[in-house]
C-alpha cells in the first residue's frame, strides 16, 4: 500500500511540473484577456447606446421600442457593437497565437 501511495504522489507531482505555462502562454493569456475586456466594453457601449433609443422611444413591457424605426436603430447599434467586438477578438486571437507559436 505505502509503494503505491509513493507512486501515486510521484505521478501528481510529475503530472503538475509538465503543466507549467510558459511565459509566452501566460503572454498569450494576458493578450486573450485583455483583448475579452475591450470587446466586452464595446458591447456594452452599444447596448447602452440601444437602450438610450429604446428609452427615448418608449418602450413596450417586452423592452422593445414602441416604434419600429426606434426598434430598427437601437438593433443596428448593437449589431455594429457586436460586429466591432468580434473584430477586436478576432485580431486579439491572432496576436495570441502568434505569440504561442514563437514558444514552439
Amino acid at each position: 500500500m505505502r509503494k503505491y501511495l509513493i507512486s501515486m504522489s510521484l505521478l501528481g507531482v510529475l503530472t503538475a511540473v509538465g503543466c507549467n505555462d510558459s511565459y509566452l502562454d501566460e503572454k498569450a493569456d494576458d493578450v486573450r484577456d485583455a483583448t475579452q475586456h475591450q470587446a466586452d466594453v464595446i458591447r456594452d457601449g452599444h447596448n447602452a447606446a440601444a437602450d438610450q433609443v429604446r428609452e427615448a422611444d418608449g418602450k413596450t413591457w417586452t423592452g422593445a421600442a414602441e416604434s419600429e424605426t426606434g426598434e430598427r436603430a437601437a438593433d443596428k447599434l448593437e449589431s455594429a457593437g457586436e460586429r466591432k467586438a468580434d473584430a477586436v477578438e478576432r485580431v486579439g486571437e491572432a496576436k495570441a497565437d502568434a505569440i504561442e507559436s514563437k514558444d514552439d
